[in-house]
């Protein structure tokens, strides 16, 4: 007989040491997305009285067995959370912005309020402009002002790093009477009109991203559009250098909204992670409604959450873009309560039940507590479980976006039939042959040289187009030669055609959407039918493509972006 030699057991959690002991989320999402409310529990930690229990909601009460595989999952994740899952320390977007109004003086920030820039600011969402109710409650905050703004200075932020004195910023930040003195200055600013407060630290934010002052409105430099996160950089430093190891480095950043603040912290750490928090329209629309109590301040909030979903024109990066936060996003949480997740799972029953299906492999819905669950272990633990089918086809039509040769947005499509087996990959390009914007030169179209077969005749030969072109960019190439460092300089198609044709239209593009072209693969090079298929998609389709996938029997529709439109 041989026997088999049990080596002594050991613990290999320290492989994962690196990754837990340092960690950082960024939160991002429309407004009453529910961002704030997964800040909360990141900051809470694992609690069993947060998080519905596995047996709970996984097992049918007439078989008295495990519904789907995916609470089999949801219970390894539940148990490895339950010593895992650790309280994140929470820096507030707006809380940082406060630093930056103690670095001044109280005199400024009460001056900038009744700043005629600022009014007509305000004016864009006929917001009543005046401060005085306010300011008469700031003035009673004007002692812990002064005390705060005085232990500030002495930070010297700009030189923390050659001062070294990490230590009291970190008891600054995290370990005084700060946290409570913001939570005063936004209760003040919030108390007459929440959307004021809220456009209020828009326009501060976007200063401090255009000249690095929070009341300076000036043209933008470069130079200061990581200003605000520099400082949330700092911070973060100054937790990790002032802890030493002590405990673990976990932050949640609440939340971010513009697109290169993003890319700063991603290009800074490998564990960088940013959520974005999605939620039906109606379900959002009531939790606006919660806050603002009034139908005339909702209408002006989704005034605001339009201005900063859609962001500013091309030049304007100072801006917040969350529509470009949600396409850079990691993660996506579909926020739901329990109550929603369970109707969801039961209209898929009765549809199944109504279509006389004896098996259904469609993931079922989670709430977003259970979801925030499974990707904070996952964070921590990269491979503790498998991906849902929906995820691996999200992730494929994730990748494909970024093969798309189109200046203004990339979009990747993935068609499955009802089984998840994929059927066609697609990103928004160019038809077969002709070459990418992204590949041209607008250079050789303007001077008629070198790859001058990259242009249609049209391109070529209106007039007005080769007028609009030569308006928008060569006066423009000329002068910013330098800027470009060697960079390409292409040009969008529609744009240029759309400036000097009457009104837009998205029929000028050149590409064909990212869904149109996986469709006609397909039809291109044959294959079996999409009979009660899934699309998957990072962008939900246009109204034409969305008429494709009805004709073509596509039975659901998996997107992340809200795409204006049919979505809505």
């Amino acid at each position: 007989m041989k026997s088999i030699n049990m080596s002594k057991a050991m613990d290999l959690s320290h492989i994962y040491n690196l990754r837990n002991n340092f960690t950082v989320i960024g939160l991002t999402g429309q407004i009453g997305s529910g961002c704030s409310e997964v800040a909360d529990q990141l900051s809470r930690g694992f609690n069993h009285r947060d998080f519905e229990h596995p047996f709970e909601v996984g097992i049918d009460e007439k078989t008295s067995e495990i519904k789907h595989n995916s609470y089999r999952k949801y219970r390894i994740v539940y148990n490895y959370a339950q010593s895992n899952f650790k309280s994140y320390s929470r820096i507030n977007y707006k809380d940082v912005l406060i630093i930056f109004l103690l670095q001044t003086s109280f005199e400024k920030f009460v001056t900038f309020l009744k700043t005629p820039e600022l009014k007509a600011e305000l004016g864009t969402l006929s917001i009543n402009s005046e401060f005085d109710a306010e300011v008469q409650l700031l003035n009673e905050l004007k002692p812990q002002f002064d005390t705060l703004a005085g232990k500030c200075k002495s930070l010297k932020i700009p030189d923390i790093k050659i001062n070294n004195n990490w230590n009291e910023l970190f008891e600054f930040y995290f370990n005084s009477e700060f946290f409570l003195f913001c939570d005063s200055i936004h209760t003040i600013l919030r108390k007459h009109s929440r959307v004021k407060r809220n456009k209020l630290y828009q326009v501060i934010s976007t200063n401090l991203r255009k000249s690095g002052n929070p009341f300076q409105f000036s043209e933008p430099s470069a130079d200061n559009i990581f200003t605000i996160v520099e400082l949330i950089n700092y911070i973060i430093k100054s937790y990790r250098k002032t802890l030493n190891g002590e405990i673990r480095t976990q932050i949640v950043i609440d939340d971010l909204r513009s697109p290169i603040e993003i890319m700063y912290f991603k290009q800074r750490y490998s564990a960088f992670y940013t959520i974005s928090v999605n939620r039906d329209e109606v379900s959002r629309q009531t939790a606006l409604y919660e806050k603002h109590k009034s139908p005339d301040s909702i209408e002006k909030a989704n005034l605001l959450y339009k201005e900063e979903y859609e962001g500013g024109k091309n030049y304007e990066f100072y801006k917040a873009n969350i529509s470009a936060c949600i396409q850079q996003a990691d993660i996506h949480i579909s926020f739901l309560n329990m109550d929603e997740a369970v109707k969801k799972n039961k209209d898929i029953q009765e549809q199944n039940a109504l279509e006389k299906k004896t098996r259904d492999n469609t993931t079922p819905f989670f709430s977003w507590k259970m979801q925030l669950l499974k990707y904070v272990s996952l964070i921590s633990h990269p491979g503790l479980v498998p991906p849902s089918p929906e995820e691996r086809c999200m992730q494929m039509a994730y990748t494909a976006k970024h093969n798309s040769g189109c200046i203004s947005r990339h979009v990747g499509a993935a068609i499955t039939d009802e089984n998840y087996s994929i059927k066609a990959i697609g990103w928004n390009n160019t038809p077969s042959g002709q070459v990418p914007c992204v590949l041209r030169n607008a250079e050789d179209l303007l001077d008629h040289k070198n790859d001058i077969k990259s242009f249609t005749e049209f391109e070529k030969t209106d007039s007005k187009f080769s007028a609009a072109l030569g308006e928008n960019f060569r006066g423009q190439i000329i002068e910013n030669k330098d800027l470009l460092k060697g960079r390409n300089a292409c040009f969008c198609f529609k744009d240029v055609k759309n400036s000097c044709s009457d009104g837009k239209n998205q029929v000028h593009t050149r590409s064909l959407h990212a869904e149109e072209s996986a469709f006609l693969q397909i039809a291109k090079y044959g294959g079996v039918g999409i009979e009660n298929g899934k699309l998957f998609t990072t962008a939900s389709p246009c109204e034409l493509c969305a008429k494709k996938a009805y004709q073509l029997g596509i039975k659901v529709i998996y997107y992340i972006d809200p795409y204006p439109g049919i979505s809505d």
